[in-house]
């Protein structure tokens, strides 16, 4: 019976001290994601246009 009272609150608190990222980095992941598809769509219009 402790010892699952224990593993219950070493869960809880494990699960509240794991930091969160911020807003920033996601707003960034979202920017290399576009930036990066973005790259790719141009690559394909310049490669498209070289090769004709």
């Amino acid at each position: 019976m402790e010892d699952r009272a224990l593993e219950s609150s070493s869960t809880a608190t494990s699960s509240a001290a794991r930091p969160h990222e911020g807003r920033n980095v996601w707003v960034l992941t979202a920017y290399g994601i576009a930036g990066l598809a973005f790259f790719g769509v141009l690559m394909y219009f310049f490669s498209s246009y070289v090769t004709q």
